[in-house]
């Protein structure tokens, strides 16, 4: 089966390499596995990103032709808006996940919501031109299918998703989730304007979930991070809401807990930019 990957996305920036919002061994670590996933011929790419977030069922994708785009950012330069990233939808195969994910006892649906941008600012730069705006040609020819996190906040609900779609990683498909590794925007402004040293909970927060996903990669390693009140600590310093860190557990369930490899590791102000590959 393919591997699975967690990468750590940043925000549209994140495809200016150099940027104060990007970081260089990220750009250099995603822009390197387009061309992994590619070799390997996948038939379809199902994508989890921190910036779907749902109500009620979880919702896939299902787009007849080329995927939209959702800029749901604020306050950016103009050229992230007309930025694009060509891709096809398959509602053909969101319809196969739906199902996979209700055979699971998993409430979904599809929907006819574009790729937002912890989706097309990352996979740009794996598969695109991240120095044309616009190819004006498909950036990606496998067919490319988003899906959103489950509505709950919990590490096991998004484990229990990633365990749904691993079943489909038998069927030629992979996988890619996209959040980041520590995300406290929040504490951003501070971290910017105090030191040039991340903020003091960025380095343990990765080195805890680097540790625990070599050595004790499953479920129940993660859910220390709700269990043991000094790790609930860190983590809530980590991620102030958990989105950016969800698509980590959606990563571990779909590779049935599998075998991690660290890509790459940084930390930066009052973010973290880990990416792993499970096999």
């Amino acid at each position: 089966m393919l591997p699975v990957y967690f990468i750590s996305h940043g925000g549209p920036t994140f495809a200016d390499r150099g940027h104060a919002g990007s970081e260089a061994g990220a750009w250099d670590t995603v822009r390197q596995l387009g061309p992994q996933i590619v070799s390997s011929k996948p038939d379809y790419v199902i994508c989890v990103s921190a910036h779907w977030e749902t109500a009620n069922d979880v919702l896939v994708s299902s787009i007849e032709g080329e995927n939209p785009l959702v800029y749901d950012f604020y306050n950016f330069p103009r050229k992230y808006y007309e930025t694009k990233f060509h891709t096809l939808g398959s509602p053909a195969f969101a319809k196969e996940i739906v199902q996979t994910l209700r055979d699971k006892g998993i409430p979904a649906a599809v929907d006819s919501r574009g790729l937002d941008h912890g989706v097309w600012t990352p996979l740009r730069v794996a598969f695109g031109n991240p120095d044309v705006q616009d190819t004006k040609r498909l950036d990606l020819e496998t067919p490319l299918i988003q899906v959103s996190l489950p509505p709950s906040p919990k590490i096991i609900d998004s484990y229990r998703l990633g365990e749904a779609l691993s079943d489909l990683r038998a069927k030629n498909v992979a996988i890619v989730c996209s959040g980041m590794s520590v995300h406290n925007l929040q504490d951003m402004r501070r971290a910017m304007s105090s030191t040039d040293e991340p903020l003091p909970y960025v380095k343990p927060f990765n080195s805890w979930l680097t540790n625990t996903l070599t050595q004790d990669n499953s479920l129940s390693g993660l859910q220390k991070l709700e269990t043991d009140p000094q790790l609930n600590r860190l983590y809530r310093a980590a991620h102030p809401t958990p989105e950016h860190f969800l698509p980590l557990a959606v990563a571990l369930g779909a590779a049935r807990a599998g075998k991690c490899e660290v890509l790459h590791t940084a930390a930066t102000y009052s973010l973290g930019w880990n990416i792993y590959k499970f096999i």
